[in-house]
C-alpha cells in the first residue's frame, strides 16, 4: 500500500515535469496570465464534473476562505509566476530551479502543519540538496534566461511549500479531491480577471500544437497530477513527500533534452543519480500513522 502512495508522487513530478515544457511552448501562444486563466477554468469545470459523478460535496460557499487561501496560493500565486517564469527562463533551466521546493515543503511543513520530520528525513533532503547544486552547477545558467525570470520561478516553489503545508492542515476536513476542486475553483477567479487583463498585451494564438499543450496542462498537469499529490502528502506527510519534488528537475530536464532538445551535461547527470538516490531513501523513513477516516477519503485509493 505504501509504495502504491510513493508512485503517486512520482508520477505527479512526471506530469509537473510536461507542465514545465508545455509552458515553455505556449509562451508564444498567449501571454502567461492568460495561460493560467484558461488553465484553471477548464480544471475547475473538470474536477466538478469529477465530484459530481462521485457524488461527493464541495463547500464552496461555507467554507470559501479555506478554498480561497489554498487557490490563491496554490493554483494562482504558483502557477501565474512559473508560467511567468518560463517566458524568460528555459524549460530545463526552470525545471532545475524548482529543487528549491522540497526545502520550503518540509520548513511549510514543519511551521504550518506540525508535520514531524525525523532526522534520517533530513539527512536524504540535504543529500537531493547536494544533488541540486551539481545539478546548477553543471549546466544551469541565468546567462540563457534571466536573473528576474530565476528569481521568480524561486518564489514559485516557495508558493508550492505554502500550497503543501496548508493542504496537510486542512486533511482531516476534506478529501483530496473536494480539497483541490474547492481550491481550483476559488483560484479560478483570479486566475482568470488577471488573464483577462494579460490579452490586452498578449492576444491568443492557438496552434493544433499549443491547443493539446493547453489540454496538458489542464488536464494531467493539473487535475491528474494535483490529486495524486494531495492523496501522496496525505497518507505519507510532507516529511516524506518533500524529497520527491528533487525527481521534479530530473525528470524536467530529461524531458527538455528529448522534446525541446536542450543539451544536459555530465555533471548535470550524475546531480540527477543523487537526487534520486535521496528522494528514495527518504521513502524508507517510517512515518506518522494516519486515520482511518484520512485513507478512506482519498480519491486515488
Amino acid at each position: 500500500m505504501r509504495w502504491k502512495f510513493i508512485l503517486y508522487l512520482i508520477m505527479a513530478n512526471i506530469l509537473w515535469a510536461g507542465n514545465y515544457l508545455a509552458g515553455r511552448v505556449l509562451r508564444f501562444s498567449m501571454g502567461p496570465f492568460t495561460l493560467n486563466g484558461v488553465r484553471w477554468i477548464i480544471s475547475a469545470v473538470v474536477l466538478w464534473l469529477i465530484v459530481r459523478k462521485r457524488g461527493e460535496i464541495v463547500p464552496l460557499l461555507q467554507e470559501w476562505k479555506a478554498f480561497l487561501l489554498l487557490g490563491f496560493i496554490g493554483m494562482f500565486l504558483f502557477s501565474s509566476l512559473t508560467y511567468w517564469g518560463l517566458t524568460m527562463v528555459p524549460a530545463g533551466e526552470a525545471g532545475l530551479l524548482s529543487g528549491f521546493t522540497p526545502l520550503a515543503v518540509l520548513v511549510a511543513g514543519f511551521v504550518i502543519a506540525r508535520d514531524k520530520v525525523r532526522l534520517w528525513q533530513w539527512l536524504m533532503v540535504a543529500v537531493s540538496i547536494g544533488g541540486e547544486i551539481l545539478l546548477l552547477g553543471g549546466g544551469a545558467s541565468t546567462q540563457t534566461g534571466s536573473i528576474f525570470g530565476a528569481v521568480i520561478l524561486i518564489f514559485a516553489a516557495l508558493s508550492w511549500g505554502i500550497y503543501t503545508a496548508l493542504g496537510r492542515r486542512y486533511r482531516y476536513r476534506f478529501s483530496p479531491l473536494v480539497l483541490t476542486t474547492g481550491a481550483a475553483v476559488w483560484g479560478a477567479i483570479p486566475s482568470a480577471l488577471l488573464g483577462i487583463w494579460n490579452l490586452s498585451t498578449h492576444p491568443v494564438t492557438l496552434s493544433i500544437n499549443s491547443s493539446l499543450a493547453l489540454l496538458y496542462v489542464s488536464t494531467m498537469a493539473s487535475v491528474v497530477a494535483f490529486m495524486m499529490w494531495s492523496a501522496g502528502v496525505n497518507r505519507l506527510g510532507s516529511g516524506t513527500a518533500a524529497p520527491y519534488m528533487n525527481l521534479l528537475p530530473v525528470f524536467t530536464a530529461l524531458l527538455a533534452v528529448l522534446l525541446l532538445h536542450e543539451t544536459l551535461s555530465a555533471t548535470q547527470l550524475e546531480g540527477g543519480l543523487i537526487v534520486v538516490a535521496g528522494a528514495i531513501g527518504a521513502g524508507f523513513s517510517r512515518t506518522v500513522p494516519v486515520t482511518v477516516k484520512e485513507t478512506q477519503t482519498s480519491m486515488l485509493e
